[in-house]
């Protein structure tokens, strides 16, 4: 028998949410998994949190990271679970988990900051002249090594030097202003 709220769950909402958490049931999983260390155990928790994912998916607000939202519920499932067990002392004690929750939200942070940086520095390149673009590729994406471009390229040894420390410079102003000028 289903949950009546689940049956009435526009077919829009189900998609959002299905594509949020397996996006994020690997790091929800190891998060659990770092807190709760018998695998049963392990494995009746994030199953337990799935499914308060999904009856309380209405109140999860899209202005914050569903990884973070998600965490959150595990945490207080996780020590739900352990006061259910009644072990004392508990295996890992509040702040413990408090602690380990912040570090994947630190993580969480940081993956989000490497791909707004990431998007910044593609848009970037995509805005640099073809030259430019090219002695990029010839170094990083061919490895070649700058007496092997001069030689290609007919220049001199110090002038690649200085093109390149140019186009990294002109990089690094872009990618900074399309970093402070994001929403």
């Amino acid at each position: 028998m289903t949950d009546q709220r689940e049956s009435h769950l526009p077919d829009p909402v189900r998609a959002d949410f299905l594509k949020l958490f397996l996006e994020h049931q690997d790091d929800l999983r190891a998060f659990i998994g770092a807190v709760v260390r018998d695998s049963a155990q392990r494995d009746d928790v994030f199953q337990e949190v799935a499914m308060e994912l999904w009856r309380g998916f209405d109140r999860y607000d899209p202005q914050r990271s569903f990884g973070a939202w998600a965490r959150g519920v595990a945490k207080h499932r996780v020590m739900k679970h352990y006061r259910s067990q009644g072990r004392v002392p508990m295996p890992l004690s509040p702040a413990a988990v408090e602690a380990t929750l912040n570090a994947f939200d630190a993580i969480d942070d940081f993956r989000g900051a490497a791909t707004d940086w990431k998007d910044a520095l593609e848009a970037c390149l995509q805005q640099m002249p073809a030259q430019s673009r090219k002695l990029l590729s010839m170094r990083y994406d061919n490895e070649s090594d700058i007496g092997s471009i001069a030689s290609v390229l007919r220049k001199t040894v110090d002038a690649i030097y200085q093109s390149l420390s140019r186009i990294r410079k002109q990089l690094e102003i872009c990618v900074r202003e399309r970093l402070r000028t994001q929403p």
